[in-house]
């Protein structure tokens, strides 16, 4: 417990005291967060659940002003291999695996919900980490497996690249670091946490999901020194603006594959310079199957038994980067279960796929595991959120904020679809999806065909005319369904705090944890499921 001693935590009552407080607002705003968008106009949403008009509720939306964020990580150049998106996730919290691996001592990392292998192939070629990536889907793991064989294969291409477009310095594991100072955005802004000796690492305290003061920020006491430092995880890279880089010109020499030198030799080698190169060439294979991750298929649960999956399981600590529905949960509970799992860093996503224990009317679910709710304190309360409400939980505030507003036409189009559905076909299910049909329609007719065809209808019934006359109807009524989703927007952080919570309520529950916390680890606005569930067990 003494390398902790200065990790500052989150206080349990006061962890309940803010559950207990949302609880009380999501109750009184549950009529709005558990409606259903499709059901808005045959179920007369508005008029039913809001007392005030649509023109004061967008009014007062549009008085907001628009944050302004400062963007402090300038992102990786990475090609065909990320998008903007996944190089900002993966770039910052490869560092702050990086670092609470270092306090470990910790060489492998098991990575749930892997996919396609962005995150476990950057730690292991980036940080010399023994990485295994598990996913259920086969075609993820295959992906996996080709964007490694891709990342062999243009290794020459794109060093060439680099060296040309660049002034940053050859990847020799000398280099220093991977990302700028202020790199970590509202987890630290005045430092970098892969450049700190390991007694000296700082990681954001939470307390009701506010930002952290760089003065209140604190993580591990001298005594952490005694663990080694690895001399591959202390680089730094000069990301300055005059040195834009290529993904792979971050990679350490040997992480890939190269050209084997007698293609660029004329003359006949001895025989014991081919020797030589033999002996070379078996080095450089073992040390780039040493970088390459391993993806592995399987559906992982509570109950899962690592050792089954990874037959040389050691000491080790998991990670997920926007694990979907229960696996997030899951990811917690076999972390607590299994005394290898060292540290945990869990970012989740998808909560519209969250299992839960109990119905509407506290009835409890006949199933063995559930990912809400996770605490004794809400289970105990028999708390449910229900499908609709944490749908409600996946949309982006900071988004709409900032003017990436929410797809008013997919929406009103959709609403309007089951009025028709219910009125010209006798169908009054919701759950019924059209999928992308917005996106590849040529007018409102056309979508609602489209639809009809897709749900197994007799699309002839209805004329064109009469799907014309059905969009006038509505459209005078579309102002309502954008202040509606708006209230829903609005509402949305406070269902995702109480997810959050109850998980980090979960973890103190428990009695072999030296710390947990919630991390503010990425821009909401590039990245809406920003916050990582992060703790650690007794070193």
């Amino acid at each position: 417990m003494e390398m902790f001693a200065h990790l500052t935590a989150p206080n349990s009552e006061k962890i309940r005291e803010s559950m207990e407080s949302l609880l009380q607002f999501l109750q009184m705003t549950a009529q709005i967060s558990g409606a259903h968008t499709v059901d808005f106009y045959t179920k007369d949403v508005w008029k039913n659940h809001v007392a005030v008009s649509p023109e004061s509720v967008l009014e007062i939306f549009s008085q907001q002003q628009k944050p302004c964020y400062e963007f402090r990580v300038k992102e990786i150049k990475t090609d065909q291999f990320m998008n903007d998106k996944k190089s900002h996730e993966v770039g910052i919290m490869s560092q702050f695996v990086v670092a609470l691996a270092n306090v470990y001592g910790i060489k492998q990392v098991i990575d749930l919900g892997a996919g396609k292998g962005y995150l476990s192939s950057y730690l292991s070629m980036r940080y010399d980490l023994k990485v295994y990536g598990i996913d259920s889907s086969h075609t993820n793991t295959d992906g996996a497996n080709e964007r490694n064989r891709k990342l062999k294969k243009y290794w020459k291409v794109y060093k060439t690249d680099a060296r040309t477009t660049s002034k940053a310095k050859k990847s020799d594991q000398k280099t220093e670091g991977l990302l700028p100072k202020n790199s970590c955005q509202d987890v630290n802004a005045d430092q970098d946490i892969s450049r700190q000796r390991e007694g000296d690492i700082r990681c954001p305290r939470l307390s009701n999901l506010e930002p952290c003061r760089d003065d209140d920020l604190s993580l591990l006491s001298d005594s952490s020194k005694r663990t080694s430092n690895k001399e591959s995880n202390k680089a730094t890279f000069d990301n300055s603006s005059d040195s834009p880089f290529s993904f792979l010109d971050i990679l350490p020499s040997g992480a890939v594959e190269m050209p084997s030198m007698s293609q660029c030799v004329s003359r006949v080698l001895s025989e014991q310079e081919k020797e030589q190169r033999k002996i070379e060439n078996i080095k450089a294979k073992k040390l780039t199957e040493s970088h390459v991750y391993s993806p592995l298929t399987s559906y992982v649960t509570a109950d899962t038994e690592l050792h089954d999956i990874i037959t040389d399981l050691e000491e080790s600590m998991m990670v997920g980067l926007h694990t979907c529905g229960d696996l997030a949960p899951n990811t917690l509970r076999i972390f607590t279960s299994k005394p290898e799992i060292r540290a945990v860093c869990s970012v989740g996503c998808c909560y519209h796929f969250l299992s839960e224990q109990f119905d509407e009317a506290g009835k409890e679910q006949k199933t063995e595991s559930w990912g809400f709710p996770m605490s004794q304190y809400l289970k105990e309360r028999r708390w449910y959120i229900g499908r609709n409400a944490r749908m409600s939980a996946c949309l982006a505030l900071e988004r709409v904020a900032v003017g990436q507003g929410l797809p008013t036409d997919s929406l009103f189009y959709r609403a309007v679809l089951q009025v028709i559905c219910k009125e010209v076909y006798g169908i009054t299910q919701s759950d019924q999806r059209v999928g992308k049909i917005f996106s590849k329609s040529s007018s409102f007719t056309d979508y609602v065909r489209k639809s009809l065809k897709k749900f197994g209808q007799d699309d002839s019934k209805i004329s064109d005319h009469e799907i014309v006359g059905y969009y006038q109807k509505y459209e005078t009524r579309r102002n309502e369904l954008e202040a509606f989703n708006r209230l829903k927007v609005f509402l949305a952080p406070c269902i995702e705090a109480l997810i959050l919570l109850d998980r980090l309520c979960y973890l103190r529950e428990q009695e072999n944890l030296a710390w947990s916390g919630l991390v503010k680890m990425f821009d909401p606005v590039k990245s809406p499921r920003c916050y990582a569930v992060v703790s650690l067990k007794q070193p």
